[in-house]
């Protein structure tokens, strides 16, 4: 299915997902004269956390005015609410960064936290509910010692008591050894929309099990550069590396079933974000080498799966020659889930289908969900899943 035969309500939640350019503003004039679906259309822009961009494309193109008061308010409320919730994080982001700066420790910044700083236009367009960071396991130590000093626990909320309590020592062995993170760190804050932050620390941008791929994260590492963020010193993954990155993130998370199973799967902020950075540093970006760098990791599919589905979403961005070095014959594996499995599943249905109807999760092949359980049992305790 194209995108122009998905209904109007969707294929407006698709064009203001993203920074729409100034050609883009007599389109969405028009849908917006034809009559709306608003239930389906912020319904939608709810779940897939693109209401702010949506708000900030009504506002660039001066029609903000014509929306109903009510829409309006619920828009500006969610505005306010995450630019407080942002601004909170960012505070927190400086703070650690500064910390990690005393122990010469390169941690680079990945995902929400980076892109809210540096390619959205505001940091209330990019929703984001904690701060993710890629490091070594060798400063895994200096790591955690920097974090606790600053009063993070690694733990799990209390909600009933409003307290973290610290998880064992075995469990956050097991944690690393299963995942592709250590266990979160958490601390309580007194700001209202922010009550409990969370800082999850990588050690890999794949995940573990079966994973077929593999990318060095000392490579990674090595390659970062520095970056300011909220006005502090900081790291970020080099302009290629950030789009491996999030193709992983992108792709693991779509076809993973512990995301699957929780509705975390496929939402369109994930592909807003590649391409808005893509587009952000399009004149930065080598592409030669990306395509010898994505086939030296053997990434081939896992890009080429992100980059179709950005062009199906969103128009073209990447250039025809990349996407054709990435392209396999077979590409039945763009509708396949629970990757993590010997054999993996397919969606019965196309993928505009799957990305609006939040019920595909009465579809899903529960006999998959052996590797979910492991990642539960490493995460939360054997037999917590």
């Amino acid at each position: 299915m194209k995108r122009e035969e998905i209904s109007k309500e969707r294929q407006l939640v698709l064009l203001t997902a993203v920074e729409m350019n100034d050609s883009q503003g007599d389109e969405l004039k028009k849908m917006l004269d034809g009559g709306v679906d608003w239930s389906e259309a912020i319904y939608q822009m709810i779940t897939h956390r693109t209401l702010p961009m949506f708000r900030y494309n009504l506002k660039k193109f001066n029609l903000y005015d014509s929306m109903e008061k009510e829409l309006q308010r619920l828009m500006d409320t969610q505005w306010a609410v995450f630019g407080e919730r942002n601004t909170c994080y960012l505070e927190k982001l400086s703070e650690i960064l500064k910390e990690f700066e005393k122990y010469n420790l390169v941690v680079p910044v990945l995902k929400g936290n980076l892109l809210a700083s540096i390619v959205y236009p505001s940091i209330e367009s990019r929703i984001f509910n904690d701060l993710d960071m890629l490091m070594n396991l060798d400063d895994v130590g200096t790591v955690v010692k920097a974090l606790e000093d600053l009063g993070y626990i690694q733990g799990n909320y209390d909600e009933e008591n409003d307290v973290i309590v610290e998880v064992p020592r075995k469990q956050k062995v097991l944690h690393q050894m299963a995942t592709h993170e250590i266990h979160q760190f958490l601390k309580l804050s007194d700001n209202k929309f922010a009550k409990l932050v969370e800082v999850d620390v990588n050690h890999d941008i794949l995940w573990k099990g079966n994973c077929p791929y593999k990318v060095v994260t000392k490579d990674l590492i090595q390659r970062a550069i520095p970056v300011e963020i909220n006005n502090t010193k900081g790291y970020m993954l080099d302009y290629i590396d950030n789009i491996i990155q999030l193709s992983c993130h992108l792709y693991k998370e779509a076809c993973l079933m512990i995301w699957i199973a929780s509705l975390k799967d496929l939402k369109i902020y994930k592909f807003a974000d590649l391409f808005m950075y893509i587009r952000k540093f399009y004149d930065k970006i080598d592409w030669n080498l990306l395509v010898e760098r994505v086939k030296e990791y053997k990434l081939e599919k896992i890009l080429y799966y992100n980059f179709y589905y950005i062009e199906l979403m969103f128009g073209e961005i990447v250039p025809q020659f990349v996407k054709d070095s990435f392209k396999p014959e077979d590409l039945s594996y763009l509708d396949e889930y629970a990757i993590e499995n010997k054999e993996p599943s397919k969606w019965p249905y196309d993928f505009f289908t799957r990305l609006f109807d939040v019920n595909r999760i009465l579809n899903i092949d529960q006999s998959k969900a052996t590797g979910m359980n492991r990642f539960l049992d490493a995460k939360f305790g054997e037999g917590q899943s």
